[in-house]
């Protein structure tokens, strides 16, 4: 311990003497530790983790893949529920949910839209969560009421509701009291009976249409078993928790008697081919951040070792400078070890100072990722620096001081005593520590290589995004949610009259050119999908079609931008009058169709309201992206809103014509509150906004990677700098020498600027090979372009070699000032 104080004593009196080299090194040891911080607490955040409910690593999804229309993790009909329930017994309980709604809050307060989703009675128990306040829901709380053989009706409870903490606090101020209190939701008496607690969020996979933030629970009272077996009924999304001691395994080989079971009992799950999975919570709901989060991590990673060999250059460097004390301290006894322990010492000293400042440095990090990071990215509601984030700095910090200090200390530590001792001056730079350092701005360029091509190819990718035709036209419009409430809007003609009067009275307003309403807005969060068929599948077994539903008013195509391909839109007359029309998108035409006109043509399906029918096709819209922009899943198909039963809550877009989108927000809140004063406005948007969040996560990954990389660009230059300059400094006598025999200034520069770029290329073959070696792993990050893009690794090859050579232009330049008689007296 006291040789250990001693060198520290040492080494902090000679870092202080030299405060220009101690900060460049602890700076750029902060920046690299620190990204690297920042990205892992993310990581560790989101995919490590478990999910924030006891016994989280006992929670499955139970999941349909539907192979007819590759659906993959899709959700079950009702009555499937029941089949697991009474036919497996791996899981201590089953539990489901359906789609969010958005329901009218009315009472205590002006009128308010809220999330309100519908569960089975036992979710909070199968989740393992309590109310902070009041309880969940009981048994009876999902029951329906039965009718004995003496007529007599059994009592069951009323209408009830679990709220979320954040609407107890903003709705009613925090009151203990809340819990017995009666509610409106959509005009229906609700007794509150519980109040979660303030951290629960549902955490649900990307593809569940189901939002984190959700208001109040309701237990459904319905029986799952009188529920229609297909897709259209397919809503619920089944968790379960394993008993103690079962596996993954074990759980899937029931699941998988419970599927072959069904096939072989129901029309619907053997003709759509259904496949029923079982698979951890936790890897359902991050499986679609996983590649771009880890492509972070491995981003952040080589600039932290583009940093570390840069801080070993510099240690090279100061050791060059040293070489004299070295020498005088090994000729006095000091041993070998002795001296490489001092030398590691002090790197360990800047290394620890370096992960301080790195800290401040991914605090700081944190709150950009948090304010830029993509609305889907789940799970960063906060990113804390904790324990394990900790233990990765204090890794990572000595892991980089191995790095870049043992080298230079082994280097160091075995100096030439007779020559430094005779030494009269001259420096002259050891041939094996310049073929290292040179060997180290290889590793920096070829590093820099591999993270600039990464970079290129999200930035081509992300520009093919741009470009993709979504069907619709996002700008200009914008867009609010309206939900009428059941009980006075209870027939489908009310309905269609509020959505009738709504757009009439718009159109009126200057700046609007269209308006409309859907049931399902595009790139919105949510779907809803359901079988159909065409008269030729009728002669053939087994074929099942999937497409997307839209209820639309007539008013919607044009304020959504959809352009008609052939035959025509929905008219006014049709949306109240017709109910055997529809109109699809020129995907379904393709596959349903091929080479013939859809026009006339029948497709059998089912509407909003009754039972599956023949529809007529009386027009094609350009193909439409509604859940996913960057591929088409399902093709869609349009029906008339009002003929279909009319929904209660739709999506209202409103197409600009002079006056940007916002501006329409106030004029349609007037109007709708003329209409109905209960009818609160909702998700008050424009539709760009839908679009940019579809594509945030690629945008999050291309600019975080673009960052990285152009920090590793800046490194590996100031490397490639430092290098070169070097050389031109301990070559001073022969650079003199040169020019004393008559070399040109051309001449020289050109042979300092040759090794500058010998550098950059023999570091731009290296990283050629290795992104090669791993474009296979990025092409699932990639939209429209290869991983092996000639054009990206062209472009990027060519800017680090100009990267090099401007490097190397202020080291030449020094190398044609050298005067040769003051170089030879110098020597």
């Amino acid at each position: 311990m006291g040789r250990l104080f001693q060198d520290v004593k040492f080494g902090t009196r000679w870092l202080l003497r030299h405060p220009a080299f101690t900060l460049l090194v602890i700076g750029t040891l902060g920046l690299g530790i620190g990204a690297s911080t920042a990205i892992f607490s993310v990581v560790n955040r989101v995919l490590l983790q478990p999910l924030p409910y006891p016994g989280a690593e006992d929670l499955v999804l139970i999941r349909h893949d539907v192979e007819s229309s590759g659906f993959v993790g899709g959700p079950l009909p009702p009555a499937d529920v029941i089949d697991f329930r009474e036919q497996v017994n791996v899981f201590s309980g089953i539990a489901a949910t359906d789609r969010t709604f958005e329901f009218n809050l009315t009472g205590d307060g002006p009128p308010e839209v809220v999330r309100v989703a519908g569960v089975t009675s036992n979710f909070f128990d199968v989740l393992g969560i309590e109310a902070a306040y009041g309880r969940t829901f009981s048994a009876a709380e999902g029951e329906l009421p039965f009718v004995d053989r003496e007529g007599a009706t059994r009592p069951v409870a009323g209408p009830t509701a679990v709220i979320s903490h954040g609407l107890w606090q903003r709705r009613f101020g925090g009151e203990s009291d809340v819990v017995g209190r009666l509610i409106q939701l959509n005009d229906v008496d609700v007794e509150v009976i519980g109040v979660l607690p303030r951290e629960f969020r549902l955490h649900m996979p990307a593809n569940a249409g189901m939002s984190t933030d959700i208001d109040a629970w309701q237990a459904n009272q319905f029986d799952y078993r009188t529920q229609p077996r297909n897709s259209q009924n397919a809503n619920r999304r089944v968790i379960a928790r394993l008993l103690p001691g079962v596996s993954l395994a074990e759980a899937q080989q029931q699941a998988d008697a419970v599927a072959a079971w069904q096939s072989e009992s129901y029309d619907y799950h053997r003709e759509a081919r259904i496949r029923t999975t079982v698979t951890p919570m936790h890897q359902a709901i991050v499986g679609h951040v996983r590649p771009i989060l880890f492509s972070l991590l491995v981003a952040v990673g080589i600039v932290l070792l583009i940093a570390s060999a840069n801080v070993a250059n510099l240690l090279l460097v100061q050791a060059t400078e040293r070489e004299k004390e070295i020498a005088i301290r090994a000729a006095v006894g000091g041993g070998r070890r002795r001296i490489a322990r001092q030398l590691l010492t002090e790197s360990l000293m800047v290394a620890v100072v370096g992960g301080l400042v790195g800290l401040l440095v991914a605090r700081w990090g944190i709150d950009l990722l948090l304010a830029a990071r993509p609305a889907n990215l789940p799970r960063l509601e906060s990113v804390p620096i904790d324990g394990p984030v900790l233990l990765f700095t204090v890794l990572v910090t000595l892991v980089s001081a191995v790095l870049f200090g043992l080298v230079p200390a082994l280097q160091s530590s075995r100096p030439d005593l007779q020559g430094k001792l005779n030494d009269r001056g001259v420096r002259t730079a050891d041939k094996r520590r310049r073929r290292l350092r040179g060997g180290l701005v290889v590793a920096e360029v070829a590093l820099a290589m591999v993270l600039l091509t990464g970079a290129g190819l999200m930035v081509r990718s992300l520009q093919n995004v741009d470009r993709i035709d979504l069907g619709f036209q996002a700008d200009s419009a914008l867009t609010f949610h309206v939900t009428l409430p059941v009980l006075r809007y209870s027939s489908v003609g009310d309905r269609g009259e509020f959505f009738d009067r709504l757009e009439h009275e718009a159109l009126k307003m200057p700046g609007v050119a269209a308006i409309g309403a859907t049931s399902v807005l595009p790139l919105g969060g949510q779907f809803w999908t359901s079988p159909y068929q065409i008269e030729e599948d009728t002669d053939s077994d087994g074929v099942t079609r999937e497409a997307n539903y839209q209820f639309v008013t007539p008013g919607a195509f044009d304020a959504l931008g959809i352009r008609l391909v052939a035959g025509q839109l929905f008219s006014r007359a049709d949306n109240r009058e017709r109910s055997d029309v529809v109109v699809v998108d020129r995907e379904l035409a393709a596959r349903a169709w091929p080479g013939r006109s859809p026009i006339g043509q029948q497709l059998f399906a089912s509407g909003f309201n009754g039972p599956a029918r023949w529809f007529k096709v009386i027009g094609v819209v350009e193909t439409v992206h509604i859940d996913d922009p960057l591929r088409i899943l399902r093709e869609t198909i349009f029906f008339p809103h009002q003929t279909q039963g009319g929904f209660f809550s739709m999506s209202v877009i409103a197409r600009s014509s002079s006056v940007g989108p916002q501006g329409l927000a106030g004029p349609l809140r007037e109007i709708v509150t003329e209409l109905d004063p209960a009818i609160p406005l909702s998700a008050v948007r424009p539709h760009s906004a839908y679009v940019a969040d579809a594509t945030a996560p690629v945008r999050f990954a291309t600019r975080l990677i673009g960052l990285f990389a152009l920090i590793a660009v800046v490194l590996a230059a100031i490397g490639v700098y430092g290098v070169v300059s070097s050389s031109v400094r301990h070559s001073t006598r022969e650079i003199g020498l040169r020019l004393a025999l008559g070399a040109s200034h051309p001449h020289v520069a050109t042979a300092v600027l040759r090794r500058g770029l010998r550098l950059g290329l023999m570091g731009l073959i290296t990283g050629l090979l290795v992104s090669l070696a791993l474009a296979r792993l990025t092409a699932n990050l990639l939209t429209g372009v290869s991983p092996t893009d000639p054009l990206t690794y062209a472009v990027v090859g060519g800017l680090l070699l100009v990267v090099a050579a401007v490097a190397s232009i202020a080291p030449a330049r020094r190398a044609i000032r050298v005067e040769p008689m003051d170089a030879l007296r110098y020597e």
